[in-house]
């Protein structure tokens, strides 16, 4: 308690994201295929792959909406001043 200024706390500088590889998309998509093949080969009809499916596209239309979008939305920019909005 000396009586010097406190300095300012200084926003930590957030790691890059790494680039995605196309291998991972390409090894879903086959993922995916074999096994919508395989349910129907083994259960013998399609309306359990399709409920399935349908459940799993909605479930990554919200990743992609709220973690995805979203955050390219409201994360800031390294050029943005962010002390000066709040």
């Amino acid at each position: 308690m000396d009586g010097s200024p406190i300095p300012p706390l200084q926003r930590p500088e957030l790691p890059a994201k790494p680039r995605g590889s196309c291998l991972a998309v390409i090894a879903v998509i086959i993922g995916v295929g074999l096994v919508a093949a395989f349910s129907v080969l083994m259960i013998g009809f399609v309306w359990p792959f399709v409920i399935g499916f349908s459940i799993l596209g909605i479930i990554a239309m919200q990743y992609l909406i709220w973690g995805w979008w979203f955050e390219r939305i409201y994360r800031p920019r390294p050029g943005d001043d962010v002390d000066r909005i709040i």
